[in-house]
């Protein structure tokens, strides 16, 4: 099992940057997540930072190099840029029940919309920058479904609901209009068939993936393999792929968040691969979708086993 190596590094400043949009790993552990370790992909190095902005901070999301950051005290919320150090505060939330966030645009953009929705209650909490209060929305739906996740696809917002019913999404006002675009199965084999699986909504260079990670064992923990589906939005189905090409997908377990990257052969990345973490674990898995095969290696050896990992895009 590969362990990757320290950088040197100054603790009290800020990662290193990139020229561009880039993954990064971040591991949040220590005493109310005051310690932030940031794994390098390509060089398979990481660097341990103490960024008080994100010192006891829960990570709802991540667009345009933004950061959604959230105190599970306080339930202060705001919107942290770690390159530009740009700050923008949002009203505090009613709690940290909330299964994530999304940006409808760069928060740069006066017309952006910032998207809490929760699983559970089936709920929204709508606002933009200088807002001083959420418009909390209950989702409801024409048909009897269930919200679980959301996606940007250029400028548009998918919704996708219980039994692979994909909306599109507009903010009208500080409320959401749904309007219905598809409700299909998915192709066999279909993960509904299996003991336990869990869903993840990606975007990538215009497109719209849904990736299904499975699971096997006594307790059903242990990660066998991944189904991966593109919308073909001209057709409106969902259509099983054995290959994403020169693109890498990272799945975190603990948020059921995703991003993915194309071009990672520039960065040493592995293509046509899916990276991924697992609640409570300070491994880091690759799924290989050409042969089928999962490796690990160890991103910090410094972490404790108290910890959460993000990946973000910044």
């Amino acid at each position: 099992m590969e362990v990757a190596k320290v950088e040197k590094q100054n603790t009290h400043s800020y990662p290193v940057t990139a020229s561009r949009l880039y993954p990064w790993l971040v591991i949040l552990d220590g005493k109310q997540g005051q310690r932030q370790t940031f794994f390098d992909l390509s060089k398979n190095h990481y660097q341990t930072k103490n960024i008080p902005e994100m010192c006891n901070k829960l990570i709802y999301g991540c667009s345009h190099g933004w950061l959604v950051l959230v105190d599970p005290n306080s339930m202060d919320c705001y919107l942290w840029n770690p390159i530009s150090l740009e700050k923008a505060q949002l009203p505090s939330l009613e709690s940290v029940n909330y299964s994530g966030c999304i940006l409808s645009s760069s928060p740069s953009d006066p017309e952006c919309h910032i998207l809490f929705f929760n699983r559970l209650e089936n709920s929204l909490l709508v606002c933009q920058k200088g807002d001083f209060e959420f418009n909390k929305q209950v989702v409801i739906f024409a048909e009897d479904v269930d919200l679980k996740n959301f996606a940007m696809v250029g400028k548009t917002i998918y919704c996708l609901a219980s039994r692979y019913t994909l909306y599109t999404a507009e903010v009208v006002g500080r409320t959401v209009q749904f309007t219905r675009l598809i409700t299909e199965e998915l192709p066999w084999p279909s993960p509904l068939d299996l003991p336990r699986f869990e869903a993840f909504y990606v975007e990538s260079c215009g497109e719209l993936f849904l990736v299904h990670m499975m699971f096997f064992g006594f307790r059903m923990e242990e990660v066998y393999g991944f189904f991966v589906f593109r919308m073909d939005f001209e057709e409106k189905r969902w259509v099983k792929v054995k290959s994403i090409g020169d693109r890498t997908i990272f799945l975190s377990q603990h948020n059921k968040t995703g991003c993915m990257y194309s071009l990672a052969t520039e960065l040493g990345i592995k293509t046509n691969s899916i990276y991924f973490t697992m609640n409570s674990q300070r491994l880091l898995y690759v799924f290989d979708l050409e042969s089928l095969c999962i490796s690990k290696s160890l991103p910090c050896s410094t972490v404790s086993r108290d910890l959460v990992q993000y990946w973000v895009m910044i």
